[in-house]
């Protein structure tokens, strides 16, 4: 079921000297279990006369698809690029995020029972996202592009549905590689303290309150010079940060604002860095590529090598693991790594 919303904006600032109108639109999809999901389509206005593979975005564990994949403003939006390349976009948000229904949950005060919306779960927003791209475009399979845990959501998305399921792009992904991930694993913040081993929902609670500037201080410290600005547009973090606060209505009802998001993905995220698997990469056949920035901190060399190692009925497998680049490459400066992985995307696709 799909019920369209509106049409957004046909010009973002890179269209103005360009002939090829593009069109976002913002509508819902209705899952399998009745959950309301949010999504934006970014596509040419006049189609693709052989159009290439449609293709679904999916955001990692805290922030909404917009914020990582449309930011209207230059070198902000992978949606944008690929269309511009005749790919049909979508980005959808999970459940409890962005433009989606949120559990009700959400609604009270946060509570140290168990975190909701985990990555199995997501599953089934992904699945309602790409019934809606099939229907519209009439591709048989699509390709789903995950960043983060959403790529361990498109992993496992990928196995559970192979024949909808052309190529997907892991991008700085958690796999469950090794069990000592010095971020989110044994010995972490996220870890229980009386209970070793095991999330500390008592502390972190079924959702949490973000605030704009944790994920800005964590980009600066994987840049590796002193003027952030010369490696990241100032425009592109002013657009990222406004579109955290744009995607919860609630944001500005606190001083300083903030955004909520469920804890399920983030559950799953300390379990892999204990080094457990929430999906074997030997059940996925379609097209994959691995991309694990060096100065990013979440994937792990470790969870790439065991990607590598476990994913052997896949079609086709490409590992890039680009030198001096963070884990924003795609939202930093077109010679700090994004205009190579643009390149390197649209080559996989093709």
């Amino acid at each position: 079921m799909m019920r369209s919303n509106r049409i957004v904006h046909s010009f973002y600032p890179s269209e103005i000297h360009s002939t090829m109108t593009l069109v976002r639109k913002d509508f819902t999809v209705t899952t399998i279990d009745g959950v309301e999901i949010g999504i934006r389509s970014v596509q040419l206005k006049d189609g693709h006369a052989s159009p290439p593979v449609p293709m679904i975005l999916m955001h990692g564990t805290r922030i909404p698809g917009i914020s990582e994949f449309d930011l209207p403003v230059a070198g902000g939006s992978l949606a944008e690029d690929l269309a511009r390349s005749g790919h049909v976009c979508y980005i959808p948000d999970a459940r409890g995020f962005g433009a989606s229904a949120r559990p009700n949950e959400m609604s009270k005060p946060p509570r140290p029972t168990k975190p909701i919306v985990r990555s199995l779960e997501i599953t089934r927003d992904v699945d309602a996202a790409v019934n809606a791209l099939r229907a519209e475009t009439g591709a048989e399979r699509v390709g789903l592009f995950g960043w983060g845990t959403g790529g361990t959501v498109v992993l496992i998305y990928a196995a559970l549905w192979p024949e909808k399921v052309s190529h997907i792009i892991l991008y700085n992904p958690l796999y469950g590689g090794t069990p000592d991930h010095p971020e989110i694993g044994r010995g972490s913040r996220w870890e229980d303290p009386d209970r070793p081993m095991r999330f500390n929902q008592n502390k972190y609670g079924n959702y949490y309150f973000n605030q704009v500037d944790m994920l800005r201080k964590g980009w600066d410290n994987q840049i590796p010079i002193e003027d952030k600005d010369e490696w990241r547009d100032p425009a592109v973090l002013a657009a990222f940060e406004k579109a955290l606060v744009d995607g919860d209505p609630t944001s500005l009802e606190r001083n300083p604002p903030s955004y909520r998001s469920p804890n399920g993905m983030l559950e799953d995220s300390f379990y892999m860095g204990l080094g457990h698997k929430l999906i074997h990469a030997s059940q996925v056949y379609c097209r994959v590529m691995v991309i694990s920035p060096e100065y990013d901190t979440w994937t792990r060399r470790d969870d790439v090598t065991a990607l590598k190692e476990d994913l052997i009925h896949a079609e086709e497998v490409r590992i890039w693991e680009p030198a001096n680049t963070t884990h924003y490459l795609l939202l930093d400066r077109p010679e700090r790594g994004r205009a190579e992985a643009l390149r390197r995307i649209e080559d996989f696709l093709s």
